[in-house]
């Protein structure tokens, strides 16, 4: 009997080998003339550096659970509000090792650590960091220059296992995927990290994903990996200690985008960058908060943006599917304003489904229709973990195959990527389907004498899949999937709305088995309930639909949401203790400090509050400055005036009750001692009967203005008109608006 050919075991290195060179960071991948390959719809080849009029780059990063896009858009500098085009939206590529010729316009949202720690900024006594603290190192990041995967892992080592162990490479993307799936493959899983954004998620259906991420969170703490970031008093990681995790992976992200823009648009240090940055619909403010420090952090650890620019500060944040929306309908005329259609976001961890109405026609802005989104952990990379199990099971006694090492996770995971790769993609459970899988020694029903019930259907080296088997895979997601949709379908006629239109966006939604099983389904729901909704699903658009959507949208800004808090801001401060003035200093215990002698508590004086809800809150305009603070500072000898910025999003009754979910948003500390050496002040004594000892008190005030989405917070000296910026900060707001705003 002729043995059946075996498939190549996945290589995305030899697929690009051909093809590719390697720029001098062996990262990039390079078209055979040697130049990057170019990618977007009809734009033009922009040259930055020649252009008759200033430009600059709009980005849109779409950081996906399982899968991670970027796109962009080169515009004159003073077009704001233009009206863009998706022709005009160029999509980033040539990802490292992305097994396909440099061709895929996304990457895993994977990263798996060295045993070495990275060099990052530390606090004494390991405590936790606050959001606005950042690593000084700009444009000198530890992990930017260095190779994907390591010279060793192209080529088969003899002491293979020894260096995946000890390698001090950081690996990202589609270097992730070789490693995990490479044959004997011994780098430690517990510093692996995937599906890191549902850490953002808080909900019941992301229960088992945070489980698995906090362990792994825990492990990368205590060999000091990562650092801890937001609250103090935490007794187990929490969404906050995501930060440095997925900085570090959007730190090589940006730098191959830093890269293609150099290589291909003339981009220099000094080009000006506008970033826009897309969420969940099901997110919590405080999780775009999160999110936006560790873009953040990107952006200033890769210099991506004009120095001393506000490209960090200024981020425009979108919802996923109202990018998508607009990337989707910029042309479509099969649109009328008033319509109400549903977006259901498919992507590889979460699937979100959203109800919207279209508001304005052109440009295109939508408005939600009081139906709370939905979301659940049914993406498309659920479907690998299925079929892992799958082979599992039907392997697991089969243990002539372990041998010279082998196990069964080796065998499986060697399967795993033709599975991702092609046959998940193309395979249509709705249909007749099945394929033959290659396993080397894998013994024939014939030879074990197998027959009847007990058969596996194995041919010599080959196990065979029938639509069965992909019905088991597939259709517990699926079913998933359209319950969601018949949530928001159910909703929206209790309430009496005509939705039309379900759209699909997301790398799921490419797969011929769910595009012909929600086809389907709806057409049933339309039967039962006598309506007419229309499944629309463009292949070619879904991939890049977010990313390149959140582009169109930041370019033309206007027609958005009002510019209405979501979050309190507001200054820390010791004050003197008057319960009877207060109701807040009521059950407070204060400090007496040994300066005055005078009684104190801290308090948190907010200035920008979060309203109840959009209809009672005030707009807040780009050019805002808040009344100031006056306020003062005593010390003995050398005169540090220190300010820490809070912020909350508790509403504004609670207060008065308390700030327990009060964080630190940024800090300013500011050297006064000229005023002594000045002799400018003289010290005070304390009050007769007062047990103090001699001090120096400083007069100043504390001042607020908001710039856009960046929140600019000065100490002043002296207090009034004529005081003079002592020190300052900066920070981005753009998280305390609604997705949208400009």
């Amino acid at each position: 009997m002729k043995e059946p050919s075996r498939r190549k075991s996945w290589r995305p290195d030899m697929a690009q080998k051909a093809k590719h060179s390697r720029n001098r960071s062996g990262e990039a991948s390079k078209a055979a003339s040697g130049s990057p390959r170019h990618q977007g719809s009809m734009a033009p080849r922009i040259n930055m550096a020649t252009a008759d009029v200033p430009m600059k780059v709009v980005i849109g990063l779409d950081y996906g659970t399982t899968f991670t896009s970027v796109s962009y858009s080169i515009v004159p500098v003073k077009k704001d509000n233009a009206r863009a085009f998706s022709k005009d939206i160029m999509s980033v590529v040539n990802w490292p090792h992305d097994g396909q010729a440099g061709e895929r316009k996304q990457l895993p949202s994977e990263s798996w650590y060295s045993p070495t720690p990275i060099e990052r900024n530390r606090t004494e006594n390991d405590e936790v960091l606050e959001e606005n603290v950042f690593d000084s190192f700009q444009g000198n990041h530890a992990l930017l220059g260095k190779s994907n995967l390591h010279t060793d892992s192209i080529e088969d080592s003899e002491d293979s296992e020894m260096e995946d162990e000890l390698s001090l490479d950081y690996l990202w993307g589609y270097g992730v995927p070789y490693e995990m799936y490479k044959a004997n493959s011994s780098r430690s899983q517990r510093r692996y990290v995937k599906r890191a954004k549902l850490m953002l998620v808080e909900t019941e259906y992301t229960n088992e994903d945070r489980k698995g991420l906090r362990a792994v969170f825990n492990g990368l703490l205590k060999e000091e990996i990562i650092r801890r970031h937001g609250r103090k008093s935490k007794s187990e990681p929490d969404m906050w200690d995501a930060v440095d995790p997925i900085s570090d992976y959007l730190v090589k992200v940006l730098e191959h985008t830093k890269d293609q823009l150099q290589s291909l648009h003339g981009f220099t240090q000094q080009s000006p960058v506008d970033f826009v940055m897309t969420v969940p619909t099901v997110w919590s403010p405080e999780a775009s908060r999160v999110l936006q420090t560790a873009v953040k952090a990107a952006i200033y650890a890769t210099s991506l943006g004009k120095p001393g620019g506000t490209t960090a500060d200024n981020l425009f944040l979108i919802s996923e599917p109202e990018a998508a929306a607009t990337f989707l309908l910029e042309n479509s005329d099969n649109i009328s304003l008033g319509e109400i259609f549903i977006i259901a976001d498919c992507g590889g961890g979460t699937v979100d489904v959203v109800t919207y109405g279209v508001s304005n026609r052109y440009p295109l802005r939508l408005k939600e229709e009081k139906i709370p989104p939905i979301g659940s952990s049914c993406g498309s990379s659920y479907l690998n973990d299925n079929y892992r199990t799958m082979l599992h099971n039907r392997l697991q006694d089969e243990h002539y195959l372990l041998k010279n090492g082998e196990t069964l996770d080796s065998i499986v995971n060697r399967l795993i990527p033709d599975f991702e790769n092609e046959y998940k993609r193309r395979v249509n459970v709705v249909k007749p389907c099945g394929h033959r899988v290659y396993i080397a020694g894998l013994r024939s029903d014939e030879q074990m004498d197998r027959t009847g019930p007990a058969a596996k259907r194995f041919e010599t080296n080959n196990l065979l899949m029938n639509r069965s088997d992909y019905e088991d895979i597939f259709m517990p997601l699926l079913h998933r999937i359209s319950g969601l949709l018949d949530n928001q379908i159910e909703q929206a006629v209790a309430r009496k709305l005509t939705v039309k239109k379900v759209f699909l966006v997301g790398g799921f939604a490419g797969s011929p088995s769910l595009r012909t099983y929600l086809k389907r389904h709806l057409d049933k729901v339309n039967e039962e309930r006598n309506l007419d909704i229309e499944l629309v699903a463009d292949k070619q658009k879904t991939i890049t639909a977010v990313a390149s959507g959140s582009v169109l949208r930041a370019i033309d800004k206007k027609n958005g949401p009002q510019r209405i808090s979501q979050s309190s801001y507001g200054f820390l401060r010791a004050e003197p203790w008057q319960p009877e003035q207060f109701r807040g200093h009521a059950n407070t215990q204060p400090r007496r400090s040994k300066l005055d002698g005078d009684s104190y508590v801290h308090t948190i004086n907010y200035f920008m509050i979060k309203a109840p809800n959009t209809l009672q809150g005030k707009s807040i305009a780009p050019d805002h400055k808040f009344e100031s603070f006056p306020t003062y500072h005593i010390s003995i000898s050398r005169i540090l005036g220190m300010l820490v910025c809070f912020y909350s999003y508790l509403s504004f009754l609670e207060m008065y009750s308390h700030n327990t979910d009060a964080q630190i948003a940024g800090r300013i500390v500011v050297d006064m001692t000229f005023l002594r050496e000045k002799g400018i002040i003289q010290p005070i004594e304390p009050e007769d009967d007062k047990d103090g000892i001699e001090h120096y008190r400083v007069d100043y005030e504390l001042v607020a203005i908001v710039e856009g989405r960046a929140l600019r917070y000065e100490a002043r000296w002296p207090a009034g008109e004529d005081g003079q910026v002592q020190g300052s900060g900066q920070l981005s707001i753009a998280a305390a608006f609604k997705e949208g705003t400009a």
